[in-house]
């Protein structure tokens, strides 16, 4: 698999709030999967983008994607590294105008180069569940 761009996107449910503020912010509807890891996609113009509301990552080089329940997954159809992390930077943005979102976005699962949290919250989301009562 080629290198690619990733949005952990924590609270990831309700996942219908989650795709719609996704597809504002690309201004394009995300089409249910039937079949394959993935729970919507689209064709974002040269850019390919999967959302799934679960993922099986775990904590890796201390990134906590174990505590995150939505990942959206960006690729270049063309290969284009520059267009895919613009695409995925404006993305990321949506979620974390928005301030109800821990969203983190990756590049090739190994390097963080934004996150952000909702008001007076830590950079990654508590390790426990229930956060969706406390927001």
């Amino acid at each position: 698999m080629t290198s690619h761009h990733s949005i952990f996107i924590h609270p990831g449910v309700p996942g219908e709030s989650l795709t719609a503020d996704v597809a504002t912010a690309f201004g394009t509807r995300l089409l249910p999967v039937a079949r394959g890891p993935a729970d919507y996609s689209a064709d974002l113009g040269g850019t390919g983008l999967e959302r799934g509301l679960s993922h099986d990552y775990v904590e890796d080089r201390g990134i906590p994607f174990d505590r995150y329940q939505a990942i959206a997954s960006l690729w270049d159809f063309g290969g284009d590294g520059e267009r895919e992390r613009a695409s995925a930077e404006h993305i990321f943005n949506r979620p974390a105008e928005l301030r109800r979102y821990w969203p983190a976005l990756v590049f090739d699962l190994q390097a963080v180069i934004a996150t952000a949290a909702p008001p007076k919250r830590e950079t990654f989301p508590p390790p426990t569940s229930g956060v969706m009562d406390e927001l």
